[in-house]
């Protein structure tokens, strides 16, 4: 039978993971313009065929949905390696690695002029502490200095930093807004508002903006990564950009932007203000750009560590974790985002941060129910059975972080302990139906997406090769649902994209291999060589 309609490409002999509601395999997908139109066997395609018809042959690889990487902090990775200095593990062994980069970046820069770092991991470091504001003043004496832990939730700065930045008071800042002092003089340390809110001053310019914009989409064309949720960053300079990006066909990625800010908690809810005051909610935008859920940011990180926990610390019982939002306030934010009509989110990574996500939204679908809202947690780390329970019961969707495993599974054994067996419980989240999507959450980790398979599989720290919350392991067929299908779902788009099925996006991708086969200890040699957004290839190896 000749078809009316020839396919403009058409792949075949591949192992095409659907991510369909059965979770079926094919052979083959035929496209015509930006829609899949045949998914199928080797045969059913072949009447899509024409003249102009370009054939791929998968040679037998992996043929599956684009990833959808629910949190990532988009242009800050663009930006990570060129206008940032990238200082984290696999660049740096120890401060006086920093230190040298600094002296160099200083001898390009005028007196006065910024230097910023950003990535480093004082566990991971030789010396086994955080930089000192001694350190960076022998290395950049006559330059302002921010280098930003890997967490981006506390920084270390030197004096000609804080003197740029108007002088830093201790007393000036509340509780969680954190300048660490000892023996009565700076150390450099500032941890999250006092930290973020310093980070306002250390402007970019738009061109720096726009490079990252740019660079950040061709790193993820190239990790197969076809749609974003965008984490935050600079603010309203930031999504300006990525909707012009957009229309004017700047960079292939969809974008969807979360209304959040990096500069501190009081910037964050004017920005916040500034939205709920339009009129405009959740979901406004095209297939291209859409508009996210707005987020706050209640407690610190897993690896600072610094999140806001129930119980001590396993390794350091006087360490306090950092909740920057009370459970009033917290509640107020929630009800008065969900009853105009947004979708909402948080960051909240220890089970302390977490409980009071879930108290807010029970108390707000309580005062004013609401079906399907999808509500979000941004990481929620660390959880139990009954958190669990409630997250099932309200339909909130939990983003996960499994490539923090990958990179950070010793630390956490030795933070948490037996905690680490409900830490991103993915195997619990799929035993309970609940939909959980995958960020990366770079530039907090690499957003290469076989991270996040590798730690979602095997549970293990890949350098220090520990197992971490073993009991949490999945299949490599349910992470990969929950970085496709689960990301379309979270944003309201499954009918959309997020699996191959005729009528939807042709947002596709072609593996190395046939991950499927794939020794989990091989995930990182499995590479992307064909990307294709809207029907157009636009990233091959």
């Amino acid at each position: 039978m000749v078809k009316e309609c020839f396919a403009d490409i058409v792949i075949m002999h591949g192992n095409v993971i659907t991510v369909n509601s059965s979770d079926d395999l094919a052979e083959a997908v035929a496209i015509s313009e930006n829609k899949i139109i045949c998914v199928g066997s080797n045969e059913a395609v072949k009447d899509y065929i024409g003249e102009k018809t370009q054939v791929i042959d998968a040679a037998g690889k992996t043929v599956m949905p684009g990833f959808i990487d629910a949190h990532i902090h988009f242009i800050m990775y663009g930006m990570l390696g060129t206008t940032t200095i990238n200082v984290d593990y696999n660049h740096v062994d120890s401060i006086k690695d920093i230190q040298n980069l600094i002296r160099e970046k200083a001898k390009e820069k005028k007196p006065g002029e910024w230097i910023v770092l950003s990535g480093y991991d004082h566990n991971k470091l030789a010396e086994r502490r955080h930089p000192t504001i001694e350190d960076f003043d022998e290395a950049a004496p006559d330059n302002p200095v921010q280098c930003i832990r890997c967490c981006a939730h506390m920084a270390v700065y030197n004096s000609a930093a804080f003197k740029a930045l108007g002088g830093i008071k201790p007393e000036d800042y509340a509780p969680g807004e954190v300048v660490v002092v000892a023996d009565g003089k700076l150390t450099g340390l500032m941890k999250e508002t006092a930290h973020m809110s310093c980070s306002e001053k250390v402007a970019f310019s738009e061109a720096d903006l726009l490079a990252g914009l740019k660079t950040a989409n061709e790193k993820m064309l190239a990790y197969g990564v076809t749609t974003v949720h965008d984490a935050g960053s600079y603010g309203a300079p930031v999504m300006r950009m990525f909707q012009e990006a957009e229309a004017r066909k700047l960079i292939d990625v969809r974008v969807v932007p979360m209304i959040f800010d990096m500069f501190g908690k009081e910037s964050g809810k004017q920005y916040i203000e500034t939205f709920l005051k339009t009129g405009l909610f959740t979901g406004m935008g095209d297939e291209h750009f859409k508009l996210g859920p707005i987020k706050i940011m209640t407690d610190g990180s897993t690896s600072g560590p610094s999140c806001a926990t129930r119980e001590p610390y396993s390794h350091d019982p006087e360490l306090k974790g950092l909740q920057v939002w009370q459970q009033d306030e917290t509640d107020e934010m929630v009800s008065r985002v969900h009853r105009a009509g947004f979708q909402m989110t948080a960051h909240a990574v220890g089970d302390k941060a977490v409980e009071m996500m879930i108290s807010a939204y029970e108390k707000a679908l309580a005062e004013c129910p609401r079906d399907n809202h999808r509500h979000r947690i941004e990481h929620c780390a660390l959880t139990d059975e009954k958190l669990i329970e409630r997250i099932q019961k309200l339909g909130i969707v939990p983003i996960s972080n499994p490539a923090f495993i990958s990179i950070n599974g010793g630390d956490y054994n030795r933070f948490y302990e037996e905690r680490v067996n409900y830490m991103f419980p993915l195997k619990s989240y799929v035993e309970k139906g609940i939909k959980t999507a995958i960020g990366s959450d770079a530039t907090v980790t690499d957003p290469n997406p076989m991270f996040s398979i590798y730690g979602a599989v095997t549970r293990k720290d890949m350098k220090k090769q520990e197992l971490c919350g073993e009991n949490q392991k999945v299949s490599v067929e349910e992470i990969i649902r929950m970085f496709t299908y689960n990301g379309a779902y979270v944003t309201g788009e499954e009918e959309l994209k997020g699996s191959l099925e005729v009528g939807k996006l042709a947002d596709i991708i072609l593996l190395s291999e046939d991950i499927l086969k794939t020794d989990p200890e091989n995930y990182m040699d499995v590479t992307v060589e064909m990307t294709m957004v809207d029907g157009k290839i636009v990233y091959t190896k």
